[in-house]
């Protein structure tokens, strides 16, 4: 059985090419740190799994027209981040009261912890989704040379039924795909929880999970769902 493990680094830069490389190795952007983890602990340690998606091998699925139909009306911006505007703030303080689950209490605090925002050494997009003007869902990415990592999606309560964190993960693979990335990053999967499994919308066939013990990229199999 694999030991449980936590390490942190605390680069005062980091490259894209050192991001690629560090994703690649099952490490994660927390704050303006970045760390690599075995287990969760919930009610007990849970194996955590890594995930990645690689942009050749995205196809449509039934699930996402539905999304995109649901969604045509709205319109959407992608930016680099220089500052986090207001409107993300107040979205995000309205989405973390209607979520059930941790979650930082602000984007500011998600993105920089106790750090400024003039010190982020990741090349960080945001994304924002308008349905007319009123912002109704947010985003933030992080791009190396050849990939992308999810880290914050938020979306307003009165719009849940719109699926709107999963539209937020296609509108980031169509910019990665448009502009020629390898491979999206969109966070982690519990063994024994389901709340994250919603990642595996984009497709299992494209899914790859990150082994630690083997320390190399396995396409998805349901058995690492179960508890550990």
């Amino acid at each position: 059985m694999l030991k449980p493990y936590f390490y942190s680094l605390n680069p005062d830069s980091i490259k894209e090419s050192e991001l690629d490389l560090l994703l690649s190795l099952g490490w994660y952007r927390m704050h303006q740190h970045i760390f690599a983890c075995s287990h969760l602990t919930l009610d007990a340690p849970h194996r955590v799994y890594w995930l990645r998606y690689p942009i050749a091998e995205f196809t449509a699925h039934t699930s996402h027209k539905r999304i995109r139909k649901r969604c045509q009306a709205f319109r959407h911006t992608i930016e680099a981040l220089n500052i986090i505007p207001d409107s993300h703030e107040s979205l995000y303080k309205n989405y973390r009261q209607a979520i059930n689950f941790d979650g930082a209490d602000s984007v500011q605090g998600c993105l920089y912890g106790e750090a400024q925002a003039s010190q982020n050494i990741f090349k960080t997009r945001c994304i924002s989704v308008f349905d007319g003007e009123r912002l109704i869902a947010g985003g933030y990415f992080d791009m190396g040379e050849n990939s992308a990592a999810s880290i914050l999606h938020f979306f307003d309560p009165l719009y849940k039924n719109y699926s709107l964190g999963k539209y937020l993960m296609l509108l980031t693979v169509d910019f990665l795909k448009s502009s020629g990335y390898t491979f999206y990053y969109p966070g982690y999967l519990v063994a024994g929880h389901s709340k994250m499994n919603y990642k595996l919308f984009i497709g299992k066939e494209a899914t790859q999970y990150f082994d630690s013990e083997t320390a190399a990229w396995f396409y998805f199999q349901d058995h690492i769902l179960m508890s550990e």
